[in-house]
């Protein structure tokens, strides 16, 4: 694997994150670890235990870069889990109302990149389902992820010169 590889790969995923509403949950695994991130909205990153984001620091952002370039080498995968991402509508028989619903979707990773999956490849590594109310999502192409950051972009500096005038 060479820096550019890394570089872009990161640039990538930074992207796809940012692109992502809400808080998150990221698992990333290579070989016998598996190391879980939550990311909040706002892009701060804090190692995530079972009940949820743990306390941490700038560290655990380095945590998350270094077992991110562990997968790039050593090959590996990537689960992104947004929370409460929409609303699952109940069926009347079981009393009606709403739950949250999280979106899942993944990558597999290598000395190469990033390989996004559709949802029904990931759906085959859940034969019994993921935990809790959850939709399969594609994971975002380069070209969603450059078409969204622009349009955020462009929100931004709409934002701006109405504050501005």
């Amino acid at each position: 694997m060479n820096t550019t590889h890394f570089e872009t790969s990161t640039a990538y995923l930074d992207g796809v994150l940012l692109t992502l509403a809400g808080d998150k949950v990221v698992t990333l695994t290579y070989g016998d670890e598996q190391n879980r991130f939550y990311i909040n909205e706002a892009g701060e990153v804090n190692r995530c235990g079972e009940d949820g984001p743990l306390a941490g620091g700038e560290r655990d952002f380095e945590l998350y870069r270094m077992a991110f370039l562990e997968a790039l080498i050593s090959g590996g995968s990537l689960i992104v889990r947004q929370l409460e991402a929409g609303e699952l509508a109940l069926p009347e028989a079981l009393g009606g109302g709403k739950v949250p619903l999280d979106y899942l979707s993944g990558a597999e990773i290598g000395p190469k990149g990033l390989r996004g999956l559709r949802a029904d490849e990931l759906k085959s590594a859940y034969p019994n389902g993921a935990e809790g109310a959850t939709d399969f999502r594609d994971f975002l192409s380069k070209e969603q992820v450059r078409v969204a950051l622009i349009k955020q972009v462009e929100q931004q500096a709409s934002q701006a010169q109405t504050v501005g005038a």
